[in-house]
C-alpha cells in the first residue's frame, strides 16, 4: 500500500513509495529501502520474516490475535553484551494465553546468515558458548524467555528446520533442537 504522508520515510526522503505496511501494533514498515531511487533493494530480512510469520499462522496454527511483528523493546537488565535500556527489535513473537512467548522467530536475510547462526547454536548448545557476534543476535532470549526459538531464512522455511526449545537460567540459555514448530498454545 502507499505510505501515508505522515510516514517517517516520507519525511526523510520526500516520497512515499508503494511498499508501506503496518505491523499488528500499527507501526509503519517498508519492504524496500530509499524509495524513488534508481535502484531498490529489500529492507532487512522481510521476505523470510513475512514468510515465517504467515507460515506459523497458516501451517503452524498460531493465533494472529496473540502475536507481534517487528516489535521494538528495551533490554530490562544488563546481559552478556547488551546493557539495560538499549533498544532492540524482535522479528515475531507468538504468545500463550498468559502472555508468555511460546514461539520467537529470528529471521535472517540470506541462507548463509541462517545456516551460520543455526550451526553455531547446534555446535555450542548454549548462549554463553556462542561467539560474541552470534550472542548479540539472539541475546534477547535472556530477557524474553521464549519457550521456542525458530531461526528462519531463505531455504529454511518449510520445513521449519532450525527450531530450538529454550531454557533460560540467569545469563545463559540452553538450546535443544526440536523437529519442527511446536504446537500452538490452547
Amino acid at each position: 500500500m502507499t505510505a501515508p504522508p505522515d510516514c517517517f520515510r516520507f519525511r526523510k526522503y520526500g516520497t512515499v513509495g508503494p511498499d508501506h505496511f503496518d505491523t499488528p501494533a500499527g507501526n509503519p514498515r517498508h519492504l524496500f529501502s530509499k524509495p524513488g531511487g534508481e535502484e531498490a533493494w529489500l529492507n532487512r530480512e522481510y521476505v523470510p520474516h513475512v514468510g515465517a510469520f504467515g507460515f506459523a499462522i497458516l501451517a503452524g496454527g498460531f493465533d494472529l490475535a496473540r502475536c507481534s511483528f517487528s516489535l521494538y523493546r528495551k533490554f530490562a537488565r544488563d546481559l552478556i553484551t547488551k546493557r539495560a535500556g538499549q533498544s532492540y527489535e524482535t522479528d515475531a513473537e507468538f504468545y500463550g494465553s498468559d502472555g508468555a512467548i511460546r514461539l520467537q522467530i529470528e529471521a535472517k536475510a540470506s541462507p548463509l546468515q541462517t545456516e551460520r547462526l543455526a550451526a553455531a547454536i547446534r555446535q555450542h548448545g548454549e548462549l554463553q558458548g556462542l561467539p560474541g557476534n552470534v550472542v548479540k543476535e539472539i541475546e534477547y532470549v535472556l530477557d524474553l524467555k521464549p519457550e521456542f526459538l525458530w531461526v528462519v531464512g531463505p531455504d529454511a522455511l518449510d520445513p521449519a528446520r532450525h527450531v530450538y526449545a529454550v531454557e533460560v537460567s540467569g545469563k545463559n540459555a540452553k538450546f535443544t533442537p526440536v523437529p519442527g514448530l511446536p504446537t500452538p498454545p490452547a
